[in-house]
């Protein structure tokens, strides 16, 4: 849910428009300028045709000309003008609204399909820029078509009324072609959808297709979804063409109708020949803006509805940050009634789990897959929140802290690993750039210094994908680094010993015990036994045992074997 914007506070998007009224009041005066030079060819053609016969005057004729041609000219300047302000405004839009985007995305750790909503994020912010660049331009020329209207108005009734009949049929084409077309276009895009998810499965899943021989099954499936789509399309495009011709004949119509008319206005008197085609060009202009605009009415609602996702994503308030005091860092951890369950679920994971975790003391968290190990580092670290309770250190709830603060205190590493497109010292560093000292303490923290300096470019060689030349243990020391960059006051470490040979372990091992002694609260979670990981535990919380979860102190060899009764053990 949003939260409500409090009195003397600007949304992003307000801050937006604010920024934007002096380039808009200014694209405005433009379009308005450009719309009336338009004037001045109807003018001409009165004068040029009516007027210039009559006195014979050769130098009025001339003075006009150069006169129109200077019209002309300026708005042929103008039109340039406010287009590259347009293309430059759509540019600044998504320089300014991307990062956000992408920010306020990351942050939001609790959506099932994080970078799915990024992406479709972006595509929003991509259509806001590419309507502004681009189609807006006759969305704001369509508020004067009625002035041109009005003029042919002016110049005879009769002729408006023409005109206006015309509008009217575009009008009724327009509506007829988005009506129906609609159900074709929802039916082309969930095609289009499917046969993209059946060759995005695939690819996930190849071995299985390979192994079963499945491409034949998949291969028709996706010819019978694309077929499908194709008749839509073609179903499309068929109407489309025709309502484009329908288009087309009503402007050719208005033309003959003008003409024809006015021809006949002349012979009874009532009309002159340079009012025929004054009329007639006004009504074109005015005919030609209003068929852009139906032309372009699909992209305006898309738009819209672009907008209004953009608006609501930014709409929520950032939380104020916390008032936090200077010992703040070195109060205890604390799980106070802290309840939790997965979204569409009724039973609790966690139900009313509440403990303390001093500085320098290690809570190893013992259990099988499946009882919530993963959940409770990502609630301890902030990606998911508690139903009810609070997860605190001392006095301030973790989730108000400031991010850049709440960076400075906790490290993390998560059960699956991944490391960046950078350099090893940019991921070591968390993307940042960071104190290169900062980077090197780390890796020896964990060991993996030596191997990286001997890496061709040290710790400036590029990570892309399996060109890494490391293991699977050494690019996980990787992130055992990151997680103990800056040497952090809380660090949640998810299933470290996992995919760790022997040595490796021997330095995680050796890693927890110094920062536990440099006062640093660490969480472990494990649901492979490890007796070194064990001893150095303060206590353990057992997950999945007779009770849902169980806090006990570790007062001995009797407490660990207790811990380790239902995990498997490694040495």
């Amino acid at each position: 849910m949003a939260r409500r914007r409090k009195a003397g506070t600007v949304s992003p998007m307000q801050a937006a428009w604010r920024a934007s009224r002096p380039g808009l009041c200014m694209l405005a005066i433009f379009t308005a300028c450009f719309n009336l030079l338009k004037f001045a060819m109807p003018l001409y053609l009165i004068q040029a045709l009516d007027r210039v016969p009559a006195s014979r005057s050769f130098e009025t004729l001339v003075m006009l000309t150069v006169m129109v041609v200077i019209a002309v000219c300026c708005g042929m300047a103008l039109d340039v003008l406010r287009r590259r302000m347009l293309v430059r405004w759509g540019v600044w839009i998504e320089r300014l609204f991307g990062p956000q985007m992408v920010g306020r995305g990351l942050a939001d750790a609790s959506s099932p399909d994080q970078a799915a909503e990024i992406t479709e994020s972006l595509g929003y912010v991509g259509k806001l820029r590419s309507f502004v660049s681009g189609p807006m331009v006759t969305w704001l020329d369509l508020v004067f078509a009625p002035l041109f209207f009005l003029g042919v108005f002016l110049i005879h009734p009769l002729l408006g009324l023409i005109a206006l009949g015309a509008l009217l049929l575009l009008l009724i084409v327009g509506v007829l072609s988005d009506m129906l077309t609609r159900d074709a276009r929802r039916a082309s895009g969930s095609a289009y959808r499917e046969q993209s998810a059946l060759v995005q499965a695939a690819g996930q899943n190849k071995e299985s297709v390979g192994a079963f021989s499945m491409g034949a099954a998949l291969t028709e499936r996706w010819r019978r979804t694309a077929s499908a789509r194709l008749d839509e399309k073609q179903q499309i495009d068929d109407r489309q063409i025709l309502f484009k011709t329908l288009r087309r004949g009503i402007g050719q119509f208005l033309r003959i109708a003008m003409i024809a008319v006015g021809v006949w206005l002349v012979v009874i008197g009532t009309l002159s020949f340079g009012g025929i085609f004054a009329a007639r060009i006004m009504s074109g202009f005015g005919y030609s803006l209003a068929n852009d605009a139906i032309s372009n009415y699909r992209n305006l609602r898309e738009t819209r509805t672009a907008y209004a996702a953009v608006k609501k994503r930014l709409a929520d308030e950032a939380q104020a940050g916390a008032s936090v005091q200077a010992d703040t860092r070195r109060a205890p951890l604390i799980l106070d009634q802290m309840s939790f369950r997965q979204p569409g679920e009724r039973s609790y994971l966690f139900n009313r789990l509440s403990l303390s975790l001093k500085p320098g003391e290690v809570l190893v968290v013992n259990g099988t897959a499946g009882t919530g190990k993963t959940t409770l580092s990502r609630l301890l670290v902030g990606v998911l929140s508690p139903r009810e309770g609070q997860i605190r250190l001392g006095d301030v709830e973790l989730s108000r802290l400031p991010a850049a603060e709440r960076a400075g205190i906790i490290g993390f590493m998560p059960q699956h690993t991944e490391l960046f497109a950078g350099t090893v010292r940019e991921n070591i560093a968390r993307m940042d750039e960071g104190s290169f000292d900062d980077v090197v303490d780390a890796a020896r923290l964990v060991g993996i210094h030596d191997q990286i300096v001997r890496l061709p470019d040290g710790y400036d060689t590029l990570i892309t994908g399996t060109t890494f030349g490391m293991s699977g243990s050494e690019r996980k020391r990787i992130a055992l680094a990151r997680a103990f960059y800056r040497r952090p006051r809380i660090i949640v470490l998810d299933e470290p010993s996992a995919n760790l040979d022997s040595p490796s372990r021997r330095l995680l091992e050796a890693a927890v015990a110094q920062l536990k002694s440099e006062g640093a609260s660490i969480i472990i979670t494990q649901s492979i036994h490890s007796a070194q990981i064990a001893r150095m535990a303060d206590r353990f919380l057992i997950l999945g045992g007779r009770r849902a979860h169980e806090v006990t102190e570790n007062t001995g060899r009797d407490t660990q074997i207790r811990a380790r009764d239902h995990l498997r053990s490694v040495t």
